[in-house]
Order: structure tokens, then sequence, then C-alpha cells
């Protein structure tokens, strides 16, 4: 093999590359063209020198995929953050919702308008329930005692006291119970909305009676009885909220009387409202 030669091969993979100047790409394509041999060794083919032209064809190529990379990515970046922000706010509806059982619970009761029954469904703001937080603060007094034992605890007039529970005061517990009936209750806020002068809580209340005659058992093997009322309210000038309505509600001692037997058989309606005096 000819020096020549040897330095042909060495040179090959930079002329292959086009990566040669011009006088040593010339003097290897010359030698390619008289060796045999030296074509031989690489196929005997040439492979031609990149050109200018073809450096410059081959960067827009490379310009053409970079910028199809690029609308992908801003394609999977924007569908990333409209799925982010569609799972924030379906987490923030569903929270904010109630179950739909309550709506089923009182679904058979006419008085409640789309309006009531929407006001359920959604919990309300975090100052609505606020605001409800502290009207139920102050109603403990009423679901405990009898209405004779809230005016002797109140120091204020009997009118006083009767304006300022307004329709609360049918929750005092019934004189018939006085003595026999331990009474124990808790209520639970459902949502709350407020504006301007009125506003709605949905309530869900239970009363548990034990027989302080035996052993504080449950009176006539009752329980607890769970029930969703509807309180409307009204603002006063000081700003305190004032319960005029409360409907379709359920009274402490109805569920021993007839009426309640004849409303576990279906032959009446729990369809009962309360007002503030």
């Amino acid at each position: 093999m000819k020096n020549e030669c040897h330095i042909v091969r060495d040179l090959m993979p930079l002329y292959t590359e086009g990566m040669l100047s011009d006088e040593s790409a010339a003097f290897v394509k010359a030698h390619l063209e008289t060796c045999e041999d030296c074509r031989a060794a690489y196929g005997g083919e040439e492979k031609p020198p990149v050109t200018e032209a073809d450096t410059a064809q081959q960067r827009v190529g490379e310009a053409g995929v970079l910028r199809t990379l690029k609308k992908k990515l801003r394609k999977q970046t924007w569908c990333a953050i409209v799925i982010t922000v569609a799972v924030v706010l379906l987490v923030t509806l569903l929270l904010r919702l109630n179950p739909i059982d309550y709506l089923a619970d009182i679904s058979a009761t006419k008085e409640y308008t789309i309006s009531d029954r929407m006001a359920l469904l959604f919990k309300g703001g975090i100052s609505d329930r606020a605001t409800a937080l502290s009207v139920l603060n102050s109603v403990h007094i009423v679901f405990e005692n009898k209405e004779e034992d809230v005016y002797n605890k109140m120091a204020m007039s009997r009118e006083e006291i009767s304006y300022y529970f307004g329709a609360l005061m049918n929750y005092c517990v019934p004189e018939v119970f006085e003595g026999e009936i331990l009474t124990t209750y808790h209520i639970d806020l459902l949502s709350a909305h407020f504006g301007g002068s009125s506003g709605k809580m949905w309530v869900k209340y239970g009363y548990s009676h034990f027989d302080q005659a035996h052993d504080l058992r449950p009176y006539d093997s009752t329980g607890a009885i769970d029930h969703i009322a509807l309180w409307k309210l009204e603002k006063r000038d000081d700003g305190y909220w004032r319960v005029v309505e409360i409907v379709n509600n359920m009274e402490l001692g109805c569920i021993y009387s007839d009426w309640y037997k004849d409303y576990a058989r279906g032959d009446t309606e729990l369809n009962m409202s309360w007002y503030a005096d």
C-alpha cells in the first residue's frame, strides 16, 4: 500500500463529514478517482463531502423539529394547566356541596321553593357559615329548658326574650316532660346564606330522651330523632340575626302523640311551620 493510500484512509472520516479544508478534500477526491483499492475499502462508492448548502438544509430541518417539539410541549403544558384548574374547581365545588341525600329527604315537602332547595345543596361561604354559627351559639338555652325556665334564667323581660329568640322559642322542652324526661340534643349546620337583611339556615338536629324514673334508659325505646329544618332569619338594626320562621319542623313532644303515629303510618304529612311572635 502506498504511503498516499495510508494518508487518504486516515483522512476519509473527516472527508465524509466535510471537515477537511478545500485543498485536503481535493487531494482525497483525486486519489479516490485513481485508486481502486481505496474505493473498494469504502464500499466502492465515494461519499460526497458535506457542502454549506447541505449544512444549511440540515439546520433548517433541525429548526423545524425544534419548533414541532416546542408546540407539543406548549400543548401539553396547557393541557396540564386546564386539567389542574378543572380538578381544583371540582374539588372546591364538592367541598361546598352537601350530600344529595338531603335533597331526597325533603323532596316530598311542597313548602320548599327551588331557592330553598338550592340553599340546602350549597353550604355557603365562610362568612355566611360564621354568621350562622354565632346564631347557633345562642340557641342551647331553648333546647335544654322549658319556656318558663328560659324566662327565669335570663335577665330580660318576657317580651324581650320572646322577641330575641323569635321562632326558636318553639324548641323549648314541653311541660309534659317535666320531671320525667332528660333531654339531650345535637344540632349541625348544613348550609347558611345571608344577604342584605334576610338569611336562610339549614340545620339538622336531633333529640335523645331518657326516662329519669328508670335509670335514664331511652324513653319509650325511641332513641335519637334526627330532622332537617329550614330557618329563615331577619337582621335587626343592631346586627343580630333573628329566626322568624322555622319551616317543616318536628315538635319536641309530637313524636309520642297520636298525630305522630298517624304520620308514621303515612296518614298525614309532616308539614309544620313555626313563626316568631
